[in-house]
């Protein structure tokens, strides 16, 4: 059991008991950082930058954070601040000269490459044009389990509006990531998104297969990775990508998949990925399904190799000439010519005249 110490009561800062019955378990780290420090300036006004001082947090996070407490109503723009004066006792914090929210300005049109990332007034623009982008932001927070700044929304609204993926689709890939533990990761939700949309997978009959497709992954990276004892508990994106052609595609068992880490071993210092895959291509190329059949490729590879030294070895053999022997008669052994010069020397007869 703890309690407050009393003497610490020589300066406090009052605030609203709805943020710790409510917003304790919704409101993000960065956003209860910002509320605080919000609540400890009441009655004077602050700026975003003096926001990221104080809490340690980046000015866009601050900004974010910002966004969400305004629109609950519990920090207003310098100049609205006055229309509130005379309605509570305890005045409410000021963002100076930064509008709460501004007016939401015609909708532009989406970038038809690499999308950029939306602000705060686009994202607005597209709930009031779009109910489905509003059930979208409502929903997602709900499957999440947590509130979605700029940003986050940023991404679900691109999802949707630039990748054409359906609400429905984007809110089961939510949900999928929040049973994952990765509810406050969007990038993972994002990466599925745009992977789902080049694959066209838009109906949720598609999106639960694949859904099943990448648990079926996640199941095989546990047994695979204490097979060959792999201190990383979850795959990178990569990763999940090569399990899922070596075993869905190439029909490899996890003892396949652990031989062709051991193989890799071998051959490199270093955990290679890339590797694995050439070991595993070669077999599947070969038609190699089994340990016992990678075993006999590997003992056929090896005969093979020194056949071939052998008969390397044995036709240098056959080619190489024996010295030459000289000629005892031949006209360039001078050393014999000589000889033969002081043992008979010609006699020429006298000629007639």
């Amino acid at each position: 059991m703890f309690k407050i110490n009393p003497t610490k009561y020589t300066g406090v800062t009052v605030m609203p008991a709805e943020i710790a019955e409510k917003h304790l378990i919704l409101a993000s780290g960065s956003q209860l950082k910002v509320i605080v420090y919000a609540f400890s300036r009441a009655g004077g006004c602050f700026s975003i930058p003096e926001i990221s001082r104080a809490t340690g947090i980046s000015e866009e996070e601050a900004e974010d954070a910002l966004t969400y407490w305004q629109g609950l109503g519990f920090i207003l723009p310098e100049e609205k601040s006055a229309e509130f004066a005379d309605t509570a006792s305890v005045s409410a914090p000021k963002v100076c000269s930064e509008p709460a929210v501004k007016a939401p300005p015609k909708r532009e049109k989406l970038p038809s490459h690499n999308p950029s990332r939306l602000t705060y007034d686009q994202i607005l623009a597209r709930m009031d044009e779009s109910e489905n982008v509003r059930i979208l932001l409502n929903e997602a927070q709900m499957r999440l389990g947590r509130t979605v700044g700029t940003g986050d929304m940023s991404s679900l609204v691109l999802l949707h509006d630039y990748y054409g993926l359906p609400v429905e689709v984007i809110l089961s890939i939510c949900e999928f990531a929040a049973q994952k533990g990765k509810s406050s990761n969007m990038n993972y939700i994002y990466k599925i998104g745009a992977d789902w949309s080049s694959r066209e997978i838009d109906t949720l009959e598609r999106a639960d297969e694949e859904l099943k497709a990448i648990e079926r992954v996640n199941s095989l990276w546990a047994e695979f990775s204490a097979a060959v004892k792999l201190p990383s508990s979850k795959p990178t994106t990569q990763q999940e990508k090569y399990l899922s052609q070596w075993t869905a595609e190439w029909g490899f068992s996890v003892p396949m998949l652990a031989l062709a880490f051991e193989e890799m071993r071998n051959n490199t210092d270093k955990t290679s990925f890339p590797y694995i895959h050439k070991v595993l291509s070669a077999w599947h190329l070969k038609g190699i399904k089994t340990p016992e059949a990678a075993q006999k490729e590997k003992e056929d590879f090896k005969a093979s190799q020194e056949r071939k030294l052998l008969e390397k070895a044995s036709g240098k053999k056959k080619t190489e000439k024996a010295s030459p022997v000289p000629d005892p008669n031949a006209s360039y052994d001078i050393h014999r010519a000589e000889q033969r010069a002081k043992a008979a020397v010609p006699k020429f007869k006298k000629r007639d005249r």
